[in-house]
């Protein structure tokens, strides 16, 4: 084999290498292509829900597992900035339902008339209307949101009804991680003062329309990446090819106006 021979093989072979990178690089860009737009039909579908039911609905993304899943809440919450997610006392919670009786459900808390002055705030469970204003009142004393801790599947995103409360396939949605290294990254959220990048975090809508605003981040082991934008005032979502500065997002408030983000 001459020299000239040698080098035409060697060129088609780098060649050959070059196309069989580019065409992997580019099939794993097409999943993560499709994984975002997934995660941004799923924040569109919450914020549809949300404005045709009037009532509070949430994407819950859990970072270390890679999935995310549509929930409706029937309590109104409120919206706390905070350093991280709040994580609600189920056990707790689900112990205060069980009780019979609201005023046995208050003295469960260890409160009762005259410990602490607390005995108007007792009597605010015992005169309950309902059970379920009793459980909210209960639940008040111990400091929990009973909002947060009701929120489950929601049967018209596509779960199941009889698995209210009970988050399991098909309702839980899971990125397409396995072999192609695509992973939501992180998550910037208007009541979390950092980033989120591993454990749950959840983004709102409310039932007016606007949307907690928000910015998702999600990446493949070749580099690629796409950002996902919620835009609060309107609900708006938005994908964009490439990062975005998180602050130029995040700081800006209705008008398009930069805020000190304190």
């Amino acid at each position: 084999m001459t020299m000239l021979e040698l080098l035409v093989v060697l060129g088609v072979i780098g060649m050959a290498m070059f196309l069989g990178f580019y065409v992997v690089a580019s099939v794993t860009k097409s999943a993560l292509r499709n994984d975002t737009v997934e995660v941004a039909a799923a924040l569109k579908g919450a914020h549809n829900l949300a404005a045709q039911s009037g009532m509070h609905h949430r994407v819950v993304f859990d970072l270390d597992k890679q999935t995310y899943r549509v929930e409706v809440c029937p309590d109104p919450i409120q919206i706390k900035r905070g350093d991280e997610e709040e994580v609600i006392d189920r056990e707790a919670l689900e112990k205060l339902a069980e009780q019979p009786n609201p005023l046995q459900a208050a003295n469960s808390l260890g409160i009762g008339p005259g410990m602490g002055g607390l005995g108007s705030a007792t009597s605010d469970v015992a005169d309950a209307e309902s059970p379920e204003a009793a459980l909210k009142a209960a639940a008040a004393l111990k400091g929990m949101r009973v909002g947060a801790s009701r929120c489950g599947i929601a049967p018209a995103s596509g779960g199941d009804s009889l698995n209210y409360k009970d988050p399991q396939q098909p309702n839980i949605h899971q990125l397409d991680s396995s072999s192609k290294g695509i992973k939501l990254r992180r998550v910037y959220v208007q009541h979390l003062r950092e980033e989120v990048s591993s454990g749950e975090v959840s983004i709102n809508f409310f039932p007016l329309g606007h949307a907690e605003k928000a910015l998702l981040e999600l990446g493949d082991d070749e580099g690629s990446q796409y950002t996902v934008l919620v835009h609060g005032l309107t609900g708006r979502i938005e994908v964009r090819d490439g990062p975005v500065d998180p602050d130029k997002h995040m700081r800006r408030n209705a008008a398009g106006d930069e805020e000190d983000g304190k």
